[in-house]
């Protein structure tokens, strides 16, 4: 059976390169109406079409015969300013869904030894968003106190981390995890530039989003997912009497144990009624008086995801394949692909798939 271009891809390279339906139009020198037409699905393109659309979008021609599908933005959180523009969301929502395909496509040939699972989990079961956290920490037998590393807890549950280029756009952290691929794990998308506490906090918050909104949610699902962050992270049990008296010296002390920001301590120290409104609104203005909204002391380093990097390697190393098949096989050029992942890359556990 012959296969034919699937039009979505079309859609997703277009927006990879920020271009509009017009400006694809101008390049083949055809009318904009065309494009459209070739993206609905509603007329085939012909093939001197697609080389001139894949050489304009910088895709292989074997890119735009995938059967992925692309999710919208009822399948994709984001943790992002309200600032940030229709455009560049529109960016980084076909990045993140080419980054979830080429996951995909890589776990096809590879299975990854799991040592627990992600849940979706009902928080009206679980008495509410700190409820869920408490009931996924015990699933994933976590010990009490801090996570020692988001990342990796993440990643030994078989989810994807991403440290993404998301530039001067203001979004912290993204996530998938469509209900119609069960199994395709999580995926994780988190600013490169962002500090170590904002990613840990960015990441939880986004676990929050995947485990518990695949339902409709009855309240903010912002403000729910900020609610298991806390909890995830800082465990009322564990944290709570470190709280009285809290200082911004306190606060300090605490970020480097907890890896959490002092803002995050003294929002928690609110929660926990261990001090007061007026106690919280006195150390959020010395905060902001020296400046720390923007610039915390006390910095905690980024945590680095290997999954995906180790997945490539892999595919190099047991499976034999060159840099232009795996390229090919990711939807990438040869040259965009030695830049991008052409470094050395080792060891996570992987063995082949039947």
């Amino acid at each position: 059976m012959t296969m034919k271009v699937n039009p979505e891809m079309i859609v997703l390279a277009r927006e990879l390169r920020g271009v509009t339906q017009t400006a694809l139009a101008e390049a083949l020198s055809i009318n904009q109406a065309t494009i459209s037409r070739y993206e609905h699905g509603s007329i085939e393109v012909p093939p001197d079409h697609l080389k001139a659309v894949a050489h304009f979008l910088e895709r292989p021609i074997s890119f735009f015969f995938w059967t992925e599908r692309l999710y919208g933005a009822s399948c994709v959180y984001h943790r992002k300013n309200r600032k940030i523009s229709a455009a560049q969301m529109k960016m980084i929502d076909a990045k993140v869904n080419l980054l979830r395909m080429q996951a995909s496509r890589l776990l096809q040939q590879a299975r990854v030894t799991a040592h627990y699972s992600f849940h979706r989990l009902d928080p009206e079961k679980h008495g509410g968003p700190a409820g869920c956290a408490k009931e996924l920490r015990r699933l994933w037998q976590l010990p009490s106190g801090p996570v020692r590393n988001v990342v990796r807890t993440i990643e030994a549950a078989g989810g994807m981390v991403f440290r993404c280029p998301f530039g001067m756009a203001r979004v912290d952290g993204i996530s998938q995890w469509p209900l119609d691929s069960p199994e395709m794990p999580p995926v994780f998308f988190v600013h490169e530039d962002a500090p170590g506490d904002r990613e840990r906090w960015s990441l939880c918050h986004e676990i929050g989003h995947v485990v518990m909104h695949h339902l409709p949610a009855a309240g903010d699902p912002e403000e729910e997912a900020n609610l298991f962050a806390s909890e995830f992270l800082m465990p009322a049990d564990d944290i709570s009497h470190y709280l009285d008296n809290m200082t911004l010296q306190k606060a300090a002390a605490l970020k480097s144990y907890w890896s959490v920001s002092m803002q995050a301590i003294i929002v928690r120290a609110c929660q926990s009624r261990r001090i007061s409104k007026n106690q919280y609104s006195y150390l959020f203005r010395q905060i902001s008086a020296r400046g720390y909204r923007k610039c915390e002391p006390v910095p905690i380093p980024p945590e680095d995801p290997a999954m995906f990097s180790e997945l490539l390697a892999f595919h190099r190393t047991s499976l034999g394949r060159s840099d232009e098949e795996l390229a090919d096989h990711i939807g990438e050029l040869p040259d965009r692909f030695r830049a991008t992942y052409g470094r050395n890359l080792s060891g996570f556990r992987l063995v082949g798939s039947a």
